[in-house]
């Protein structure tokens, strides 16, 4: 299976049957996952700001975690105010955003960019998130996805953000042999 369709996947199965996306090049698999489900659908916004605002809406109709989709960079970039808004407002909510190539991504600290459009969205959103993280092994999704779907909405509820690079989210993966985050322990 390929990875990007165990995250759409993932969330229809939890009840999301809406997700506010804005496509881009960097969530392309994320966005084509959708072609392959009917169990949620894609509901393309005019801006990402407008997606993770009509994301909030949604959550707060629904009960559940909102959830937005943008591409690496200025997408990325453009999800922070709703972001912000979801964690000063106890909102749970995830969010989604494309990353470029993994083997573009900057190698060190001094340099500023390799790949076009990389971002360390991760390192901008820390500050007004519950969790934020760039996911780098595919084996790793479940795990983090679960994570974020706990973590949002434990005790005072707020926003997690996934990044994941576009090779990632072609990756195959066996979602049988894939690990899970364990709720239990992480409240003890």
């Amino acid at each position: 299976m390929k990875l990007a369709d165990y995250v759409i996947g993932f969330l229809a199965d939890r009840g999301v049957d809406k997700i506010f996306v804005l496509y881009g090049a960097a969530n392309g698999h994320l966005i084509d996952a959708f072609t392959r489900t009917n169990k949620t659908e894609y509901i393309a916004t005019m801006h990402e700001q407008g997606a993770g605002f009509a994301a909030e809406g949604w959550g707060k109709m629904k009960g559940l975690p909102g959830v937005a989709i943008a591409t690496s960079g200025p997408g990325a970039l453009n999800l922070v105010t709703a972001v912000a808004n979801f964690f000063y407002d106890s909102v749970p909510g995830i969010f989604i955003t494309g990353q470029i190539n993994s083997k573009f991504l900057r190698p060190h600290p001094d340099v500023r960019q390799v790949g076009f459009q990389e971002c360390d969205v991760v390192g901008v959103v820390q500050p007004i998130t519950k969790s934020a993280i760039m996911v780098s092994r595919p084996e790793d999704i479940r795990y983090e996805l679960e994570r974020a779907w706990f973590v949002s909405q434990d005790k005072r509820p707020g926003p997690c953000v996934i990044d994941i690079p576009i090779d990632i989210q072609k990756a195959d993966i066996d979602p049988d042999a894939l690990l899970g985050f364990d709720a239990g322990a992480a409240s003890a």
